[in-house]
């Protein structure tokens, strides 16, 4: 096979060379084009390479066709180690887990068969494979265990004995940023692809994946599609119920699990908004006896919280058994009670505290007033906890003043998007005047190197450069920022990818000799041929990665705003050095460099890669708000368990502590 792959690529090479040189010959017998013919003469070699580089890309996506039980296979070992992590930062330190209960609640119509009427997280995999069809709607109190529910469902289908190569592989989504108005499928592949690129899983595959139905769509958070203020016919969460009623699989409809508050999604269901043909569950209450045994087993002193547990047997209704009647809280109460001081090891406060609080809501503002601390004490040498308090408060803040909609979450925090935080025409002003600044700077001082006539060549060159600089001053004040753009210099290790680089390097030295040859530019033969090395090799690499752009994914949600700064700074060396040796080696050097850095200083870091400098400029803005290692600092956030990580995004660990943070933002 990869003979003849090779064979019928070898010959159209030698046909297209063999007409390309005769033409061109043809026409250098006309001394009317002989510039022309020896421009074509130079190129001819162009045509041959563009095919083979054709085909190479056609015959990658047809083995990538062929390679879907592969993809599945490497998407699903991806999926169990990224989830088995979240679970883990979810669960907490001793990875004790509440063995929570739910029970089925009917509709009036369409509802799956096969639905026990009680089930449990332990027997979560089997309920939901006796399900027909297999669509199932999770619903609870805020921090039941919705997302863990679903979490152990995810792996417990992925590590279960009986799963065979056909099954799909379910992957979690996070509903906050879908733009209802692009539909499912088209949704779906583009998160696939946007998660799990790294692992060479492209666009195409992803579509494949998702119109095939290999993947199962496990969509998290329907609640946070809207606000409580949102119209009722103009909520996205409705639009979404249509998208997935409608979503149809050759077999009848298709396969999904959802998550939602119970009140959001009852008030949908008062509209006759529900998932059609899914058995809907409710999380229960966490019993004094489940609380009991958490708590014991969470706990190194266990006598510490006998007053509670006793509270618990005593007052099975009353405020404190009431407000620790759900997982989240529970896990609050024993960060907040465990922490010792690091000095002395001596418990910081005692659990006989809370016996004293008059109210659920007084329960919650205490444990959220201690968590924070407890967590950030874990790790007590990086930040200070009133420090950690103020940060998070601030992006808590500016989430609350996103309204949800079909561009924009009150949950993600995403780096290159915060920058509306310090304020939209303060960004974009200082973005506007820095670009001025150096785009300005850089011309003039290559202008400096030259004289200029009022020859219509030189007018015209002057005219060019003064446009150049608008633009790119334009193209900074704009608010519109471009996604980042990422790479992976690591594939050039692969010797495919490096002959790859290399045939993309001598196409480009090819077109930049051809053209100096032909035209005359450069002022010479030894000029072109060290502008075209440059170009080439320069060429060679950037088109490299200029492919691996819709290819190569973060590996967490800093690297898109670094790898987009990478990616402007290349191009800016790249132009400026051809520059500087192509108009440099015939006339002035500094008026070369000058010109060079200008225009890749315009083309790279304002016409391709925009969201890294807009970061940067944010960062400078928002000083005092935000620490300047912004990055860092929401990753060791991440670790400590004070946020979590929904692909290119950091959210709040839960919403509960955004919105207590929001309306506390001194500690």
């Amino acid at each position: 096979m990869t003979r003849s792959r090779t064979r019928r690529p070898a010959a159209v090479y030698a046909v297209l060379q063999a007409v390309t040189v005769m033409l061109a010959l043809w026409l250098s017998k006309h001394f009317q084009v002989a510039r022309l013919a020896a421009t074509l003469v130079a190129l001819a070699p162009t045509l041959p390479g563009a095919y083979l580089t054709w085909a190479a890309y056609r015959d990658d996506r047809r083995e990538a066709a062929a390679d879907t039980d592969a993809k599945v296979k490497t998407l699903a070992g991806v999926v169990a180690a990224a989830e088995t992590r979240q679970r883990a930062q979810l669960i907490g330190p001793g990875a004790h887990r509440i063995d929570v209960t739910f029970h089925q609640r009917t509709e009036p119509a369409n509802n799956a068969s096969g639905a026990a009427a009680h089930g449990r997280l332990t027997d979560i995999v089997s309920y939901y494979q006796n399900l027909r069809p297999a669509r199932l709607v999770i619903t609870g109190e805020p921090g039941a265990g919705k997302t863990l529910l679903a979490l152990d469902l995810i792996l417990g289908l992925l590590t279960h004995p009986g799963r065979t190569d056909t099954d799909p592989v379910p992957v979690r989504f996070s509903l906050a940023g879908w733009n209802t108005d692009q539909p499912l499928q088209e949704w779906l592949a583009d998160q696939v692809h946007q998660q799990f690129r790294t692992r060479g899983i492209t666009l195409a595959d992803a579509t494949t994946l998702v119109n095939s139905y290999r993947v199962l769509p496990v969509l998290d958070g329907l609640d946070e599609m809207d606000t409580d203020a949102t119209p009722a016919g103009r909520r996205r969460a409705a639009r979404a119920l249509e998208h997935l009623n409608a979503y149809q699989a050759p077999t009848g409809i298709a396969p999904v699990v959802l998550t939602c508050r119970t009140t959001q999604y009852e008030d949908l269901a008062g509209l006759d908004l529900r998932m059609r043909e899914a058995a809907r569950i409710q999380l229960d209450d966490v019993t004094p006896g489940q609380a009991t045994a958490y708590l014991t087993a969470r706990s190194t002193s266990p006598g510490r919280w006998q007053p509670v547990i006793d509270t618990f047997t005593t007052a099975p209704g009353g405020t404190l058994a009431r407000s620790l009647a759900t997982p989240w809280r529970l896990n609050l109460a024993a960060t907040a009670y465990e922490e010792r001081h690091p000095d002395t090891l001596a418990y910081l406060r005692e659990p006989d505290h809370l016996l004293t609080l008059a109210s659920p809501s007084a329960v919650r503002d205490h444990l959220l007033a201690r968590y924070l601390p407890a967590a950030a004490h874990q790790h007590p040498n990086r930040y200070r906890s009133d420090q950690t308090h103020h940060w998070l408060a601030a992006l808590a803040a500016h989430l609350a003043t996103t309204t949800p909609t079909s561009t924009a979450s009150s949950t993600d925090i995403v780096l290159h998007q915060l920058w509306p935080m310090a304020g939209p025409r303060r960004v974009r002003t200082a973005d506007t005047l820095l670009t001025a600044l150096l785009t300005l700077t850089l011309t003039t001082l290559a202008l400096s190197q030259v004289s200029i006539g009022s020859s219509p060549g030189q007018l015209g060159g002057a005219s060019t450069v003064v446009l150049l600089v608008l633009a790119t001053v334009w193209r900074a004040s704009r608010p519109r920022v471009p996604e980042p753009l990422t790479f992976q210099f690591q594939r050039l290790r692969s010797p495919t990818h490096r002959r790859q680089r290399a045939r993309d390097g001598a196409l480009a030295f090819t077109v930049v000799f051809g053209f100096g040859f032909g035209f005359g530019f450069a002022g010479g033969t030894a000029n072109v041929l060290v502008i075209g090395l440059v170009i080439g090799l320069g060429a060679g690499l950037m088109t490299g990665l200029i492919e691996f752009l819709e290819d190569a994914s973060p590996t967490d949600p800093r690297h898109p705003v670094r790898d987009d700064l990478a990616f402007g700074l290349s191009i800016v060396f790249v132009i400026g050095l051809a520059g500087g040796l192509g108009l440099g080696l015939p006339g002035v050097l500094s008026f070369g460099f000058g010109v060079g850095l200008a225009g890749g200083l315009a083309f790279g870091l304002y016409w391709l890669a925009g969201a890294g400098r807009r970061y940067l400029v944010f960062l400078c803005c928002v000083r005092g708000r935000l620490p300047w290692r912004l990055g860092t600092f929401l990753n060791w956030a991440y670790e400590v368990g004070l946020l979590r990580i929904s692909g290119v995004a950091y959210q709040f660990r839960h919403r509960e502590l955004q919105d207590w943070l929001t309306a506390h933002p001194t500690p």
